[in-house]
């Protein structure tokens, strides 16, 4: 598996969802507008298709998707469904904000 270098500082999340559907591809392009925005280049999304991998959902703990996790910086963060509203998740993930 080639996983890229990181830096200590990077922010690591996965995103759970199932299928490639519109409402799977809109949350992906959605943390990826956000966490770019917030964050830079500082960020490693791993998304996990719940209908390719099944055991993963109650191994996780996943009842619903999409599920987002925040799983660094500790303490773990959880969103689930919609990421449609950048300000909610930045907030609920304490995401930094830029200062104007």
């Amino acid at each position: 598996m080639g996983a890229q270098k990181r830096s200590p500082k990077t922010w690591k999340f996965t995103l759970y969802i199932t299928g490639d559907t519109a409402k799977s591809a809109s949350a992906i392009s959605s943390l990826k507008q956000i966490c770019s925005s917030c964050l830079g280049n500082d960020y490693a999304i791993e998304v996990i298709d719940l209908f390719e991998h099944p055991e993963l959902a109650h191994q996780h703990q996943i009842l619903a998707v999409p599920t987002l996790i925040r799983t660094y910086p500790l303490p773990e963060r959880r969103i689930i469904g919609d990421l449609s509203h950048p300000e909610q998740v930045v907030a609920f993930m304490e995401l930094p904000t830029k200062q104007g």
